[in-house]
């Protein structure tokens, strides 16, 4: 059993998007998308947690949209959107439109009800659910409590449905814009709940379709908690015909859709597992293509003459273990140059807009913006993970989304630049994305470079120079975690981390403690 249409908190339901992924495991479902109303809030919480074995989950997404031109009168679309990159600047500048429309769409509604002669504020609202997002589902549970109303369905029915006194008209955007951000992002647009919509015309259901195919529409929901057996099997064949997949969901939306279940919706539902496998082979058939470079050009501000060096920045070594029929080298020997360039490039910058600070100041400084997580930060600012190639076993552990990863491709890719374009160009590029980052060091003065400050209170002290010592590594080559010794002031430290780097800054924090200690 699947779930691939649930609401969490981010939006409209009363479940926290981790309280989503617990109710999901207990009822037995085995894989799982949060697909929140024009926000991908809910699954960007989902995504800073570690990978569960179930649910297996798929990020998600469903967009509100304007009907194609000629088909104004089935009433509001709904799309939804799998598997995409939650780091697409395309589809997060709509869903950030989505938001700030929703923030000015509520006082509206409460001012309508408030004409009416209902006592209710938006204060009341936010205090009352403390969601990120409020929206016509508080606005319809508070009414209930108040009294206003006897249900949460008569709420909508009387006063916030469409066409409603208290009803205002919510932002969309057009089906075609939709459809191919989703696209754009990686993912898999498909039609939500169908059988929901008004067809009056003979062949319109048919019609209506293909517009949307012309857009590139991918999947039609066909299992779905309102469609009784007749619309689920007219969805069946019509997906066959079209050439369309074919997916499910329950629309649970916690106490927000009475008589809704996790997984079952009404209790009837049963979405088989190999919808899901089916969508997941789809969207690894997608990342093999590998999609559009040329996004990732837009996204970098440079266009390669040389490809196959952008190509080979992005080949994992894990990637190469699998497929060295494709490639004769892994992105390792870029990694290394990337370093290199980005090290001068950042110290020549630095040294420009510092003419006051000391060598010591400017080498922590510089640390902090090469750090690993710095550089991961920027990978995905640019979106580069979704474009990383990798083995199986990374990529099922997300490993286009893991520091270590990121930052080495990121590199990479620096040195890609260099080689096609020489250091002019590749300086630019990095004084362009770096802007902000430098900004924001240069007023911080919190940096934290432990392995700096080790150093020079081994300067301090005549010591010799720290040395690390990876002292062991655990786990498989996915999802390693090193050990560093370290022996200081014959004092033995260890640290742990993700990576070599995050161990040893570790082990060196651990050290620095220590000695605090002891000379205080």
């Amino acid at each position: 059993m699947i779930d691939l249409h649930v609401h969490s908190t981010a939006s409209d339901g009363s479940f926290s998007p981790l309280e989503i992924m617990t109710l999901a495991k207990k009822a037995g479902v085995m894989a799982l998308s949060i697909t929140d109303h024009d926000t991908i809030d809910g699954v960007k919480k989902i995504l800073e947690h570690p990978l569960s074995s179930l649910p297996e989950f798929i990020t998600g997404v469903e967009i509100s949209c304007e009907p194609p031109p000629g088909f104004k009168e089935v009433g509001s679309v709904h799309l939804l959107g799998y598997g995409f990159s939650i780091y697409d600047k395309t589809l997060n500048a709509i869903l950030d439109d989505a938001k700030k429309a929703r923030i000015q769409r509520n006082p509206k509604i409460i001012k309508k009800l408030n004409s009416l002669g209902f006592d209710i504020s938006i204060e009341q609202v936010k205090e009352r659910f403390g969601a990120d997002q409020t929206g016509r589902p508080h606005i319809a549970e508070l009414m209930k409590e108040k009294g206003y109303v006897k249900t949460f369905k008569e709420a909508f029915d009387k006063y916030l449905g469409k066409g409603k006194p208290g009803y205002v008209e919510k932002y969309k955007v057009s089906c075609e814009q939709a459809i191919q951000t989703i696209s754009r992002a990686g993912g898999i647009p498909v039609l939500a709940h169908p059988g929901l919509l008004t067809f009056n015309k003979s062949r319109q259901v048919e019609n209506f379709v293909d517009a949307l195919i012309t857009y590139g529409l991918a999947g039609i929901e066909v299992y779905y908690t309102d469609h009784d057996a007749s619309v689920t099997s007219f969805y069946q064949d019509l997906a066959n015909q079209k050439n369309l997949m074919m997916t499910g969901g329950s629309d649970f939306h916690g106490s927000f859709n009475e008589g809704v279940f996790l997984g079952s919706g009404k209790g009837s539902l049963n979405i088989e597992y190999s919808l899901f496998k089916a969508l997941i082979r789809q969207l690894e058939e997608i990342k093999e293509k590998h999609t559009d470079l040329g996004i990732l050009e837009d996204n970098i501000g440079y266009v390669f003459k040389d490809k196959t060096l952008l190509k080979n920045a992005l080949c994992h070594r894990s990637y190469l273990n699998e497929n060295q029929n494709l490639y004769f080298s892994d992105n390792e020997r870029l990694e290394f140059l990337g370093d290199a360039v980005l090290g001068l490039c950042i110290g020549h910058l630095l040294m420009e807009k510092n003419p006051s600070k000391n060598e010591g100041d400017l080498s922590k400084l510089r640390a902090t913006l090469v750090s690993e997580p710095a550089l991961a930060g920027m990978a995905r600012f640019i979106d580069l993970g979704r474009f990383i190639m990798l083995g199986k076993g990374e990529a099922f552990s997300r490993g286009f989304d893991k520091d270590s990863i990121l930052s080495d491709a990121f590199e990479a890719v620096i040195a890609a630049v260099y080689l096609d374009a020489g250091f002019g160009t590749v300086y630019r590029l990095i004084y362009d994305l770096f802007s902000e980052s430098f900004e924001k060091n240069l007023s911080n003065g919190k940096i934290i470079d432990y392995k700096s400050m080790l150093q020079e209170f081994a300067q301090e002290h005549g010591a010799a120079t720290p040395q690390y010592e990876v002292l062991n590594e655990i786990g498989p080559d996915h999802d390693k975690t090193f050990e560093i010794f370290l022996d200081f002031f014959d004092i033995h430290f260890k640290g742990i981390g993700k990576t070599k780097k995050a161990a040893e800054q570790d082990s060196a924090k651990n050290a620095l403690k220590m000695l605090k200690k002891i000379n205080s």
